[in-house]
């Protein structure tokens, strides 16, 4: 069963910043914009992108690493055609750094590896320790040693440290039937002195 709710305007709204979500700066901005394209698209939404709009996408992916906008780039990056054609120019480009990043690697490696046949001990030695350290084969680490005591000895370690603390903690307080018989005590020691004054006197 479907739920009517009907907004009232009876109460303000209370103030919305936004600006944290614009991004830190110029780039940041470029990709969100593009991003937020991309995923309402993704959702459903419908944009007819023109030419226009193409030759927009690109000239803000051209200038992505400036420090700030022009006015003009600006509300092109509101118009979502403009923004979804820069989202594709952002994951092409990024999907073309992911793809250089793995052909250096296999350069590198198969080089390695011609490198690794050399004559001369020191080079191949050095290419096949390069070699080791790319797969992961040689890993730095420091040894870390961990006793583990059983629930006996555990039980005792917390039993001794809580005792510690309360023989730290722990102030000599008679119990008040002793306190009360020692002030009782007092009191008439101090009376039976008096009268012995009175009678020397």
């Amino acid at each position: 069963m479907p739920i009517q709710v009907e907004p009232t305007l009876d109460k303000p709204l209370p103030p919305v910043n936004t600006k944290h979500d614009l991004g830190e700066d110029y780039p940041d901005r470029l990709k969100i914009a593009g991003n937020t394209a991309y995923l309402l698209k993704e959702l459903g939404a419908s944009f007819e992108m023109t030419e226009e709009d193409h030759v927009k996408a690109g000239k803000l992916f051209e200038e992505m690493n400036k420090k700030s906008g022009t006015p003009e780039e600006e509300m092109d990056l509101e118009n979502p055609s403009v923004a979804l054609g820069l989202a594709t120019y952002i994951n092409e480009y990024e999907r073309q750094v992911v793809q250089d990043k793995v052909q250096v690697r296999t350069i590198v490696t198969n080089r390695l590896l011609q490198m690794s046949q050399s004559e001369d001990q020191k080079i191949a030695i050095k290419a096949l320790e390069l070699l080791g350290k790319a797969s992961d084969l040689f890993v730095e680490h420091s040894e870390i040693t961990i006793t583990h005591k059983n629930s006996n000895e555990l039980k005792e370690a917390i039993k001794e440290r809580i005792r510690t603390l309360m023989q730290m903690n722990t102030i000599d307080v008679a119990p008040r039937a002793e306190r009360l018989a020692n002030s009782l005590d007092k009191k008439k020691k101090d009376d039976n002195s008096d009268s012995r004054k009175i009678i020397d006197v």
